[in-house]
């Protein structure tokens, strides 16, 4: 039997946990579960495919390499009982703490607690130097009920089809978790505020270009900066820009082309989207004033977990950043 296993949150944490020395197999658990459907009451490999078939949607990525990443990242989590020892190393921020919940919810059904650990960071793990990657090896607690069960109420409530659980376990005090309820919280900021129909990102996109045009980059730059604990990458970022850029009533001009065209440029069609520079329009100032609801007018349809936003189910947060009731 192998001695252990980590799963972590993505391929920088995987390279500086292997720069550290760290003795164990590594296991990068790749999924931005903050954007696209997130059924709930399914089988991990089930959830896989639902995934794959957004993230190869969303970015024009051939469905067999990706189905085939889920499917070597399930097939190797799935063979835990291989080790002694599984530790699960996460972060204080949105995307991690959902990876978190889906991870522990997944070691609940399938009764794994004996020799389950996880170290949560309050800081970027993929920013670490290895020195502290080792510190925070002796600071891996073990799994224990209390986790599974705030796991287990939190994935329940970020998968269900309306998003009242998720708000309520925003507000809820958990020990175990302590940067989960804050991570919610976050994530409810994302549904169309009431008034301008925007997202806290969006919102945030067309502040910083009121004064001045600015490049993708340099907007990605600002609202990374707002953010208390960056849960966002760059091409999810774009896709907002798209989004606001493409609208039947665009709030945004500038991009001549989406951000998705890639494959076929790959690396250089991004980074010429990233330089593109980007003007507020007049509708984008309407929103900002609230004159103009960018989700009631130009429509909507994306997911909050398990959640579909679309004409028919306009989900709204207030102004405090809570679930509008």
């Amino acid at each position: 039997m192998a001695q252990r296993l980590i799963i972590t949150n993505g391929d920088s944490t995987v390279a500086v946990m292997q720069t550290a020395g760290l003795d164990a197999e590594l296991l990068p658990w790749r999924d931005a579960l903050h954007d696209g459907p997130v059924s709930g009451g399914l089988l991990l490999e089930a959830l896989s495919l639902i995934r794959a078939q957004f993230l190869a949607t969303e970015f024009r990525l051939p469905l067999s390499e990706v189905n085939r990443g889920f499917a070597d990242r399930d097939a190797a989590v799935r063979n835990h009982g291989r080790y002694d020892r599984v530790e699960l190393w996460f972060e204080h921020d949105l995307y991690d703490q959902l990876q978190l919940i889906h991870l522990l919810d997944f070691f609940a059904s399938e009764k794994r607690s004996d020799g389950l650990f996880f170290v949560q960071a309050d800081d970027y793990l993929g920013a670490q130097r290895p020195e502290a990657m080792r510190t925070l090896e002796g600071a891996a607690e073990p799994v224990t009920g209390r986790h599974f069960e705030a796991a287990g109420r939190a994935w329940s409530a970020f998968t269900a089809a309306t998003p009242e659980a998720l708000a309520a376990q925003a507000s809820a005090n958990t020990p175990a978790l302590p940067y989960l309820a804050a991570a919610l919280r976050r994530l409810i900021q994302e549904l169309p505020a009431i008034g301008s129909g925007l997202g806290l990102t969006q919102e945030r996109v067309l502040q910083a270009l009121t004064e001045q045009p600015r490049s993708v980059a340099e907007l990605f730059r600002i609202t990374q900066e707002q953010e208390a604990a960056r849960f966002l990458g760059d091409l999810l970022f774009f896709r907002r820009i798209d989004e606001l850029a493409f609208a039947e009533t665009p709030l945004l001009a500038g991009p001549r082309s989406a951000s998705n065209r890639a494959p076929a440029g790959g690396a250089a069609d991004h980074q010429a989207f990233a330089r593109t520079t980007v003007t507020l329009t007049d509708a984008g100032r309407a929103a900002l004033a609230e004159r103009f609801d960018h989700a009631r007018d130009n429509g909507i349809n994306r997911w909050l977990g398990g959640t579909h936003l679309s004409s028919g189910s306009m989900w709204r947060r207030n102004r405090d950043g809570g679930l509008a009731t």
